[in-house]
């Protein structure tokens, strides 16, 4: 008797429910107008003040009206809202989408949606609305969304600099404010000089190095760039000084003299600190079964670990097993360099620069390479990671233990996957990457 009970309640709140998407559709009874930019949409009156107390006030307060006028909400998100309200059923179609109706959620109080959009902004972040999510975050004092967007921001900063959406003033400060950021210091330069361009456009000013100087000052970003960096900073293509560097454009080098009259001389302008450290902590490790074998590999012979994702990924970063102690060797290191590219499987072109670390390396140890160029993995395409190896002291093998590891990765919202084909151990230990 009582699960017949519930089944009839069930029914009639259904049919209920339907009467009000019928309703709603047809526009019967409907007693209220909204106007948004030269549009009207007719609802009801007593079912918008059910769901909202702002709706409330608005229609039956002390100064209500029939007819609203609303301009700060497109037609568009506001029937996706009165969906919503009749329906409880929305079809969200991005994170841009979802901030614009949090945006209308909160200016009237409804909480159920409010939670509908925080829920899916968590769970489909990506490159491309990280830095938005941060910033619409930071606005309406979202604490746990904010630190996780701005701990991926910092981590994967290179990627953020890459997308389409300009980010504000303060958000490049407190990323400038950070220690660990992923970028060497001519990337750094070079991306806060870009940033400062696309800003002189947002302000409808012309993008020369003057106002792009005179941004950089109001925005007292000028702080996070050394004047002895100009000088000492090496460009990789040419080898010269970042001041007379070629192979950056006109609009770059002419900015870069313009900031060298400005700038200031350091107090240990002698003494060049790194700026860029590995970032290990944003790398997803692999789970370690055991050593599968020892692998010999000539002087740069490339070894192969072949990947593929299940959605549109950007790869940021690989961590690799460094050579093994030769048997009667006691020192710790080597000279040499491990360079890592990525090819679509077949094919021996890379799909972006290599990436090559050049300097001491550690016997029996692990080096995280932040790749030089970001990599874009598309779903469906077979990857080949290859990773060679050079020591300059040696001029036969380079002996590498080779690992069984799990082969899948995901991310934090488990939704991004990368797989791995290794039949006998990989050297590839940890990626870092992010949902593209």
């Amino acid at each position: 008797m009582e699960k017949e009970t519930i089944f009839m309640e069930r029914l009639a709140s259904l049919y209920k429910r339907e009467r009000l998407v019928a309703f709603y559709k047809s526009q019967k009874f409907a007693d209220c107008t909204f106007k948004l930019n030269g549009a009207e949409v007719k609802a009801h009156k007593l079912i918008l003040a059910c769901s909202s107390p702002v709706f409330e006030k608005m229609f039956f307060g002390d100064m209500a009206s029939n007819e609203i006028i609303i301009s700060d909400i497109n037609e568009e998100e506001f029937n996706q809202v009165l969906e919503f309200i009749y329906t409880e059923n929305i079809s969200i179609t991005s994170v841009v989408n979802a901030w614009s109706l949090f945006y209308v959620a909160n200016k009237y109080l409804l909480d159920d949606l409010i939670h509908v959009c925080l829920q899916y902004i968590q769970k489909n972040l990506t490159m491309n609305s990280l830095v938005l999510s941060y910033e619409y975050a930071e606005m309406y004092s979202l604490r746990d969304i904010k630190k996780r967007c701005f701990s991926d921001i910092v981590g994967y900063v290179n990627g953020a600099f890459s997308t389409d959406y300009h980010m504000k003033p303060s958000t490049l400060c407190a990323i400038l404010e950070e220690e660990n950021i992923g970028l060497d210091k001519f990337e750094l330069v070079i991306q806060i000089i870009n940033w400062a361009a696309i800003e002189c456009d947002f302000r409808k000013v012309e993008a020369i190095p003057e106002n792009i100087v005179e941004v950089l000052k109001e925005e007292d970003i000028l702080r996070f760039i050394r004047k002895d960096w100009l000088i000492s900073i090496k460009c990789d293509e040419c080898c010269d000084a970042l001041i007379m560097c070629q192979c950056i454009d006109e609009l770059l080098h002419e900015s870069l003299l313009l900031l060298d009259e400005e700038l200031t001389w350091s107090e240990d302008s002698c003494e060049i600190q790194k700026l860029y450290k590995p970032m290990q902590n944003i790398c997803r490790l692999r789970k370690e079964f055991k050593i599968a074998c020892r692998v010999d590999l000539h002087n740069s012979e490339e070894y192969v670990s072949s990947v593929s994702v299940n959605r549109r990924m950007i790869l940021f970063g690989v961590l690799v097993n460094t050579e093994m102690n030769p048997t009667g060797y006691f020192g710790t290191g080597y000279e040499g360099s491990i360079t890592v590219r990525v090819c679509e499987q077949n094919c021996n072109a890379s799909i972006a620069k290599p990436t090559t670390f050049k300097g001491v390396i550690y016997y029996d140890s692990d080096l995280y390479l932040s790749l030089k160029d970001l990599v874009t993995l598309e779903p469906n395409v077979l990857y080949d990671i290859k990773v060679s190896y050079k020591n300059r002291s040696n001029i036969g093998v380079t002996p590498v233990h080779c690992y069984y590891m799990s082969n899948k990765l995901t991310n934090d919202c488990k939704d991004s996957v990368i797989s791995f084909f290794e039949m006998c151990g990989t050297l590839v230990k940890g990626l870092s990457f992010y949902a593209a």
